[in-house]
């Protein structure tokens, strides 16, 4: 578990990498939204639906997706060391398959069919707190995250002048999912096709970065190109003009690899070494021969009592869930 120290942080820097970066790309089906993220090398892609079959890039590595539960299992291995060795990206494709393996996962916890079947709305509350907390682990685990979904068109609820419905295209992922990716990501990203040829069934596709009437897009790079042609060196080489552009305009500092915060970001062990490694610190605390093992045991109760409620829990009684509580204590064991 890592110190924080407030006093030795140093201005961050924005990274022109793709690496690192949060993103919603979509689009209408097969127009490259799965290559495209692949394009990412040592990508790990979470596969709920396979679009990767006809794809040849021999840096990524495909995982199927089933059920909820596999993607956390793949999210937890991901706090291990050689996790970071192997990949630098995660990819889900697509989020509205995800979003629905996450809603049947919660209503089987909650022994309801349907989230709304809950009490007092808990369903919906469990749900988002589920979705979230488990992308946001991936990005605080100092991986990219690039998140696929197919596109939909959403009724504006307005009409032109002939009384038609006007629609907006959008990703097509249900409303409270939606919400908690447009928060985390760093850019929404449209892939639309023009001068489309219906003989040849081909046309220039262009990556649409700014919210308009017709397309929900956005982005956190304030002179990010609008409009940028299709794939991802171009998109590399657009992020890269937008950031120099910011730092003439308003100073600060970029770099070609991942800023320090998130190439340095803390794995997490293996709760088996964690256990083992407060045995270890408690048995030389307060082991037959430490002179002080009487005051020693005094202070890991007050230590115990501070982060888990009550002098009386026992540290062998702990449970994966509290593994961040046993690394404080743990920590606080090894100042004594």
């Amino acid at each position: 578990m890592a110190d924080i120290d407030i006093f030795s942080l140093k201005p961050p820097e924005i990274s022109r990498s793709l690496k690192g970066k949060y993103m919603l790309i979509y689009g209408a089906p097969k127009i490259g939204k799965t290559s495209f993220a692949c394009q990412c090398d040592r990508a790990l892609v979470c596969a709920f639906e396979l679009g990767t079959n006809a794809i040849p890039n021999q840096t990524i590595r495909v995982q199927p997706i089933q059920k909820w539960l596999d993607f956390k299992k793949v999210v937890k291995q991901l706090h291990q060391p050689q996790a970071k060795e192997k990949f630098d990206t995660v990819v889900i494709d697509t989020i509205g398959i995800a979003a629905s393996a996450c809603e049947t996962y919660v209503c089987q916890q909650l022994g309801v069919e349907t989230l709304k079947a809950a009490a007092w709305g808990a369903g919906y509350t469990k749900f988002k707190k589920e979705l979230s907390e488990t992308l946001r682990e991936i990005t605080m685990l100092g991986f990219g995250l690039i998140i696929v979904a197919h596109s939909k068109n959403i009724s504006t609820g307005e009409e032109d002048a002939e009384g038609n419905t006007i629609y907006k295209v959008g990703p097509d992922i249900p409303n409270m999912a939606a919400n908690i990716v447009n928060a985390l990501v760093d850019i929404i990203g449209y892939i639309g096709v023009e001068d489309y040829d219906p003989v040849t069934k081909r046309g220039n596709r262009f990556l649409y970065t700014t919210d308009s009437p017709t397309i929900t897009a956005g982005s956190r790079y304030g002179y990010l190109a609008p409009r940028i042609p299709f794939g991802y060196k171009q998109l590399v080489d657009a992020i890269s003009d937008a950031i120099d552009k910011d730092i003439a305009e308003n100073g600060g500092q970029a770099t070609n690899d991942l800023p320090d915060y998130l190439a340095n970001k803390e794995t997490k062990r293996d709760f088996a070494d964690v256990m083992e490694d407060a045995k270890t610190e408690f048995e030389r605390l307060v082991g037959e021969d430490n002179p002080n093992a009487d005051a020693n045991y005094a202070k890991i109760q007050k230590i115990i009592s501070t982060y888990f409620g009550t002098a009386d829990f026992r540290l062998s009684e702990a449970t994966e869930d509290q593994q961040d509580l046993l690394e404080a204590a743990l920590a606080d064991m090894k100042a004594l």
